[in-house]
């Protein structure tokens, strides 16, 4: 009988244990840096695409995401040519980055 109430509790213990789900929430954020207008695409929280038109040179955004293995995207397009550089940030971690050497930059980087 001891043995039975031992394997029961050490099965619900185990079921309990790798069941819970961690909510394990990370902060992203996008930054771009120039000296002109840009036209932005990033991944959002949810992985959709957004644009951002005529966004000003020291534009940023930020969000909260816990979906594990998405891909983040940074494209950033200078509206008159004018180099243009972009940093990816993970819990305040840079994780991607372009140092604005070119007109056009496109990073990425993926939530752990």
């Amino acid at each position: 009988m001891k043995k039975f109430i031992f394997l029961s509790l050490f099965i619900l213990i185990t079921i309990f244990t790798f069941s819970c789900k961690k909510n394990d929430s990370h902060v992203v954020k996008y930054t771009i840096q120039g000296t002109a207008k840009s036209n932005i695409t990033y991944i959002d929280q949810h992985g959709n695409i957004q644009t951002v038109t005529n966004a000003d040179a020291s534009w940023t955004t930020s969000f909260s995401s816990n979906d594990h293995g998405l891909t983040l995207k940074l494209t950033v397009i200078s509206v008159d040519g004018s180099n243009v550089g972009g940093k990816i940030y993970i819990d305040n971690n840079q994780t991607a980055q372009s140092n604005g050497n070119t007109s056009s930059i496109a990073i990425s980087s993926t939530l752990p």
